[in-house]
């Protein structure tokens, strides 16, 4: 494995979900290189059917945050408590200064798929250029309140476009290990 690393090889290794972040923001340039890298991810037939909303404002990302958290299922309250050294008002988004909310066409069977794409691009780009980056699916959850369709025109959300997930970018403020790999999940067949 050793000949074939470069410097994306590395990037997609090295890659981590990063659930602690400095409250500075990430710069200009490293966002733009972010969601260029989203844009440019394959998609089916090239249809390119995503749609990204970057947030950077604080008071938003916290009124995001607390209507998910006061939806949440109280065994996912206690999981994100504790990894966040037990806050009551912990941060669904880990406090990270950008968010990026990923929709994707609700009509079309392979949005979601290229939603993954872009993400995934993204997140390594990010880990490139030394931002981190998390991943977080529960975000769905506000967009099954009583406030999904006001959260939807806020996060210029188009019409006939479902969100994803969000993913949260900073600069980490943790330094998480190699996670163990787990047995039987490959196999080779010649």
């Amino acid at each position: 494995m050793k000949n074939y690393v470069n410097e994306t090889v590395a990037s997609i290794l090295e890659r981590r979900s990063i659930r602690k972040y400095k409250p500075e923001q990430i710069s200009k340039e490293e966002l733009d290189c972010i969601v260029e890298c989203g844009l440019n991810a394959p998609s089916a037939m090239n249809s390119q059917n995503w749609h990204f909303t970057v947030i950077q404002n604080k008071d938003l990302i916290k009124k995001m945050s607390d209507k998910i958290r006061v939806n949440l299922p109280p065994a996912m309250v206690e999981r994100y408590k504790k990894r966040q050294n037990g806050r009551e008002d912990f941060s669904l988004f880990y406090d990270a200064p950008t968010i990026i909310l990923i929709s994707v066409d609700a009509d079309d069977s392979y949005s979601d798929f290229n939603g993954a794409y872009a993400t995934e691009n993204m997140c390594l780009a990010a880990h490139s250029v030394g931002v981190a980056s998390v991943i977080i699916g529960l975000t769905k959850i506000l967009f099954s309140t009583d406030e999904a369709e006001s959260f939807k025109k806020e996060l210029c959300v188009p019409e006939g476009y479902k969100p994803l997930y969000a993913v949260c970018f900073g600069y980490a403020d943790m330094h998480p290990d190699k996670p163990e790999r787990i047995d039987g999940k490959l196999d080779y067949i010649r």
